[in-house]
């Protein structure tokens, strides 16, 4: 098994606890306004509060923001897990730091060193040699996401470092955007086992060093 460093998912796993705690501390206010306020209304007080909170969720801003965090999560900890397959010798982080964003995983083993950008998208997902589409609308952002990431590490780790997307979602049709790689989540442990080793030992412990540092 692969050597993890950091935990996978960890930044929007804690956006959804905060957002957690904001509805739960609006659903508290609510029932302790009623109890001091309306006295009478004290044992439906749960209730009236719960129903705050259900109209909150009602929200389109509110549920659309909490269900991309959900998805979000779901995918990064679902390819982590995969990751984590991959046979000793490779080291996998996940959620390093890059100062303003975060790269969702970094892999470093015998075949190099990867960035994985990880998008849990409904609806089919096209990979072109001129562009990367979801549902027919141009993906662009999150292809210069992925190459963004992967300039910023090379910088901090001294090394090339090769992005990929990676896709958890309904379909993905083709593997390239141009030179980045689109995967999807199977083909990952495959992949990197078959790779040929680039590297010396001496050189890889120091780029893991260097990793190590951006992990939270």
């Amino acid at each position: 098994m692969a050597l993890k460093h950091g935990r996978a998912g960890k930044t929007l796993r804690n956006k959804l606890g905060k957002v957690a705690v904001v509805l739960g501390m609006m659903g508290f206010s609510t029932w302790l306004i009623i109890k001091i306020s309306v006295p009478w209304l004290a044992p439906v007080a749960p209730l009236l509060a719960a129903l705050v909170i259900f109209r909150l969720l009602e929200d389109k801003d509110v549920s659309r923001n909490i269900s991309a965090l959900s998805k979000g999560y779901a995918g990064e900890a679902y390819v982590g897990k995969v990751l984590e397959t991959l046979p000793s010798g490779w080291r996998v982080f996940h959620d390093l730091d890059l100062g303003g964003e975060n790269v969702d995983h970094l892999v470093i083993g015998p075949g190099g060193v990867f960035s994985l950008e990880v998008k849990n998208y409904s609806g089919k997902v096209t990979a072109t040699p001129n562009g990367l589409y979801n549902k027919g609308e141009r993906q662009d952002k999150i292809v210069k996401q992925a190459w963004r990431q992967s300039h910023k590490l090379r910088e901090l780790l001294g090394v090339e470092v090769v992005p990929i997307l990676v896709f958890v979602g309904d379909e993905l049709e083709g593997s390239r955007v141009g030179r980045l790689m689109v995967k999807r989540p199977r083909e990952l442990v495959p992949f990197f086992r078959n790779l040929p080793k680039v590297w010396e030992y001496k050189e890889f412990l120091e780029v893991v060093r260097r990793a190590e540092r951006l992990v939270k």
